[in-house]
């Protein structure tokens, strides 16, 4: 399958999978979305004219909204695998039977590591923050479409990537540098709602969320499951 190809299936997926996605993306997004937006407007809070007490609960609530924003795409990301896992079933799982299935601990550590592995890369050269991020791009799927443990999806990963590693970077990277440069567009946009620039963040980056993170999410779990086949089958891979 070509990079095309992919981008087809990925649409085509998208298409047939979104009343489940936006669903879900409301569901994930929404609140996230609210929380972010909280976080902006303290984040504009003088810390010098707040007492300490108050700068600590900033804090706390910062590192709250980091760490539920984190769960929230590790959910909708397991979500979206085990969907298309059982796609050839054609029995679409709930909302409660994906939450159960969802390994949270896993994907925690792997989205964690994934990462601080790229953003060294990044800090270090762009050249190696994306060939890292291409090669461990699949970990997050693997955890969830093949039930590995944490070292183990690393590896799995770098070993399905590295037989079409420009083609899985040609679909990725794009998808992913294009989902954060529209994202900012819409927040950045939205004139302000009912006079509220605190409504507007929240609407735009709910919107935003729920109608462009399925794309890279679909892509990644798509390259998974056919780099997967093919090296179960012997064959050239995509």
């Amino acid at each position: 399958m070509s990079v095309r190809g992919i981008y087809r299936l990925t649409v085509r997926t998208y298409w047939r999978q979104a009343g489940f996605l936006v669903v879900l993306g409301a569901i994930v997004f929404v609140p996230l979305s609210l929380l972010d937006a909280l976080a902006n407007e303290v984040q504009e809070v003088d810390s010098h004219q707040i007492t300490k007490l108050e700068l600590a609960a900033l804090i706390g609530g910062l590192a709250a909204q980091g760490v539920t924003s984190m769960l929230g795409e590790v959910f909708y990301s397991g979500a979206v695998a085990v969907t298309l896992a059982v796609e050839e079933d054609r029995s679409r799982p709930t909302l409660l039977r994906v939450a159960r299935r969802i390994a949270y601990g896993r994907l925690i550590v792997v989205d964690l590591l994934f990462a601080v592995v790229v953003t060294i890369g990044l800090e270090l050269f762009i050249v190696p923050g994306l060939l890292l991020f291409t090669w461990f791009a699949l970990s997050g799927p693997i955890v969830e479409l093949e039930h590995a443990g944490i070292k183990d999806a690393f590896v799995r990963s770098a070993r399905l990537v590295s037989r079409r590693f420009w083609t899985v970077f040609a679909v990725l990277v794009p998808i992913a540098l294009a989902s954060a440069v529209l994202s900012g567009a819409v927040v950045d946009a939205l004139p302000p709602v009912l006079g509220s620039d605190f409504l507007s963040d929240w609407i735009a980056e709910a919107a935003s969320s729920i109608a462009i993170s399925p794309f890279y999410a679909l892509a990644a779990v798509l390259i998974t499951l056919e780099l997967s086949d093919a090296s179960a089958r012997g064959a050239r891979p995509i």
